[in-house]
C-alpha cells in the first residue's frame, strides 16, 4: 500500500512540472495527440507454478499431459488507448485478458483467468526521432480472477476478490518515417499482492471457501508481463 501511495502522490507532481515547462515555453506543449495500441502479453508469475492435473486428448494415442497455472503469469490479448500530453508525457489506460493452463477440448480444461485494467504514466527519453524508449509506472487491478477446472468429473470454479496494486514499466518504440505506425516492446513489474477467494463452486453449487484445498488459496499475483505489438497514432 505504501509503494501505491506514493505512485498516487508522485504521478500529479510530474504532471505539475511538465505543464510548467510547457507553459514556460521550454518544451513544445503536443495538442490531442491521440494513440492506439494492441499487443500479445505474456510471462510468468513470481510464484511457481502449480500443477493441477492432466489434460485428455480426443485422440487416446496421445499421453495426457500435465496441466500448470501461473496465477501471476499467463498469456493473452492486451488493447491501450494513450494521449500524449507533451512530447515527454502520457498517459494510457490498458484493457486485457491474461490466461494460464491449458484448454485441449470442450470437456476437459483448467484454466485460471483473469482481466487486466491499468493506468499508466510514460515519460519518453528523447534519444533519436524514429526510436524512442521510455519509462513508466501507474495502478494495476484485476477486476475479475477465476480458476476454472472442467473434466468428466470435476466442474468446478473458485472466484477471487479484485486485487489492487502498482506496476513499474520500461519499452521502446520503433517508429516508420512518417508514418503514424510504430512497433513496440515493454516490459512491466506487476505488484497485486494475494488472491483472496471469495467463492467456490461445484457443478453449479457453492461451498465453504474453507473446504478449498491448500494448493488454491493466497495466490500470488506478483509477476513480469512482457508486451510485444503496433502502435498507431490517431490524431
Amino acid at each position: 500500500m505504501k509503494y501505491l501511495t506514493l505512485i498516487l502522490i508522485l504521478i500529479p507532481v510530474i504532471v505539475f512540472s511538465e505543464i510548467q515547462e510547457n507553459l514556460s515555453g521550454n518544451t513544445p506543449f503536443v495538442v490531442k495527440r491521440l494513440y492506439a495500441k494492441g499487443s500479445l502479453i505474456f510471462g510468468p508469475g513470481f510464484e511457481e507454478r502449480i500443477l493441477v492435473g492432466k489434460g485428455y486428448y480426443e485422440d487416446e494415442d496421445k499421453d495426457p499431459q500435465d496441466i500448470y497455472i501461473s496465477p501471476g503469469g499467463g498469456t493473452g490479448p492486451e488493447a491501450v488507448i494513450g494521449y500524449d500530453i507533451s512530447k515527454l508525457l502520457s498517459f494510457e489506460f490498458a484493457i486485457g485478458l491474461q490466461n494460464s493452463g491449458r484448454y485441449i477440448k470442450k470437456d476437459n480444461f483448467m484454466q485460471f483467468k483473469k482481466s487486466v485494467l491499468r493506468a499508466s504514466i510514460l515519460y519518453r527519453i528523447p534519444v533519436e526521432k524514429n526510436y524512442t524508449p521510455y519509462i513508466g509506472a501507474g495502478i494495476s487491478t484485476n477486476p475479475s480472477v477465476e480458476y476454472v477446472q472442467k473434466d468428466p468429473d470435476v466442474n468446478d470454479e473458485i472466484k477471487y476478490q479484485n486485487p489492487v496494486g502498482f506496476h513499474l514499466l520500461g519499452g521502446a518504440e520503433i517508429k516508420a518515417p512518417q508514418s503514424p505506425l510504430y512497433l513496440f516492446s515493454e516490459l512491466k513489474l506487476i505488484i497485486l499482492g494475494e488472491y483472496t477467494i471469495e467463492k467456490a463452486t461445484s457443478f453449479g453449487s457453492s461451498y465453504p471457501t474453507s473446504d478449498v484445498v491448500s494448493d488454491f488459496r493466497d495466490l500470488s499475483g506478483n509477476g513480469l508481463q512482457f508486451s510485444i505489438g503496433l502502435g498507431y497514432y490517431l490524431k
